[in-house]
């Protein structure tokens, strides 16, 4: 399978056939990241992510959807240091789920876990980490790494439907976002978007009403209070 995904080399469908004696190491290194400046978010991470990240929204052809913001110029991950340790207090669900993934078929009605065979700490022979299978059944290490992708799709589906929300009420914004270094240099933070406090304060009543029951509002809120963090970042990258 092409690379379609952010991370991800050689997808492959997870099998006993294929895989029965590989093994893996995870968690070890997120050298992976290193050249991702922003990483898909799932609006459950919103309040756990906000106290260090920046959330804002990318826009796509599916429409618009979460991001945290990991650093402030292409292809340069501030919250991954030179040895692979992650920096931050925080890692987003979608890089905890790698190497991992599930695909969809055409219909999006059936998942298939498969797994980046390309991902460093993958090993055929099974020296060297966890085994994948235990005999001929999946080992934990695959369970936890089913249910946390099974989890992962839910939320994916929650998310999207937030999103779809604040488009309908036309309250997202392009970002314009502009950093100074404490040397002089100057960064800007484009191509991604925000929701506009202008428009969300003349929603009628009973969109309003609508979104803080169904919880929409918090998220929001989260999501303004967070772009703050863009400070943290600017003393990551001097």
């Amino acid at each position: 399978m092409a690379k379609q995904l952010m991370f991800y080399e050689k997808v492959a469908p997870v099998s006993l056939e294929r895989h029965k004696d590989w093994s893996i190491q995870t968690g070890v290194s997120y050298r992976f990241a290193q050249s991702a400046n922003a990483a898909p978010l799932m609006c459950a991470e919103f309040l756990t992510a906000a106290t260090e990240l920046p959330i804002v929204f990318g826009k796509s052809e599916e429409g618009f959807s979460p991001v945290a913001i990991l650093g402030i110029e292409q292809d340069n991950c501030l919250l991954v240091d030179d040895d692979g340790a992650w920096l931050g207090r925080y890692i987003p669900a979608f890089v905890r789920r790698y190497p991992f993934v599930f695909a969809a078929d055409d219909k999006q009605e059936t998942f298939t876990l498969c797994v980046d065979e390309e991902y460093p700490g993958i090993d055929p022979d099974g020296k060297r980490g966890d085994q994948l299978y235990d005999g001929d059944e999946p080992a934990p290490i695959l369970e936890r790494a089913l249910e946390f992708s099974r989890n992962y799709e839910l939320e994916a589906r929650k998310t999207n439907e937030f999103c779809k929300l604040l488009n309908e009420q036309n309250l997202f914004d392009p970002m314009q976002a502009g950093i100074t270094l404490p040397d002089g240099q100057k960064r800007s933070v484009t191509g991604f978007y925000v929701v506009s406090r202008e428009r969300l304060k003349e929603m009628s009543d009973e969109v309003r009403d609508d979104f803080f029951k169904r919880d929409v509002l918090e998220l929001i809120y989260y999501h303004l209070a967070s772009l703050r963090n863009m400070e943290k970042l600017r003393d990551l990258a001097a």
